[in-house]
């Protein structure tokens, strides 16, 4: 796994992986990029901001923070999502992520697949196998909760919160009868579908 210290890449000790769940993303690494009130750097260090239009997603290696073939950065909200080979098409299946202290809605990730052509020109476009997550923070989370020390529970100013995203781009795997929401390397740590991924995976076949 490559991380980042300042403008370098340093590669970490062999063993050392990162695999967040959703609300390890939104809870701990996208909420403190996006609080200005925040004095807790990690999120900020190991994760960069990346420009989604500068890149294709085959050339995220070296720039986004790795986990072999699984890619983790941050992006502004409304930026270009076309590049100079392509774009992301979101799919417009939004899936809550809960809290699992006490089940409140905290962040919103979005599904979108990358097509190689001109967004102007669909009918021409060639849909590949790479998927972007795309996590956003969700407004309860900054509306409904008092102050509290409970991770759960945040109070910072909400004035740049609605300003990020946190992507996690991968290739799907379809030629081992895996489903394309797979992203763990390892069979023993498959996670789950969400019945959201499983209908998700009805619409890419019809697409």
């Amino acid at each position: 796994m490559e991380a980042i210290s300042g403008n370098s890449f340093n590669l970490l000790p062999p063993g050392l992986r990162f695999c967040p769940t959703d609300e390890d993303l939104v809870l701990h690494f996208l909420y403190h990029k996006a609080s200005i009130s925040s004095t807790h750097n990690f999120s900020n260090s190991i994760i960069p901001q990346l420009q989604v239009h500068l890149y294709n997603p085959w050339q995220f290696h070296g720039k986004a923070l790795s986990n072999g073939e699984i890619h983790y950065f941050f992006s502004k909200v409304g930026e270009s999502r076309a590049t100079e080979s392509g774009y992301w098409k979101d799919v417009s299946m939004d899936e809550k992520i809960l809290c699992s202290g006490n089940g409140n809605e905290v962040g919103i990730k979005k599904y979108h697949i990358f097509f190689v052509g001109e967004e102007d020109d669909s009918s021409t476009a060639i849909q590949t196998s790479w998927v972007m997550h795309e996590y956003h923070i969700s407004t309860y989370l900054f509306n409904n909760h008092p102050p509290s020390q409970n991770n759960c529970n945040t109070s910072h100013t909400k004035s740049e919160f609605g300003l990020w995203v946190l992507c996690r781009v991968f290739e799907a795997k379809d030629n081992t009868g895996r489903s394309m929401f797979n992203y763990e390397e390892d069979g023993d740590n498959e996670s789950e579908l969400s019945y959201l991924d499983e209908m998700y995976l009805t619409i890419l076949e019809d697409i």
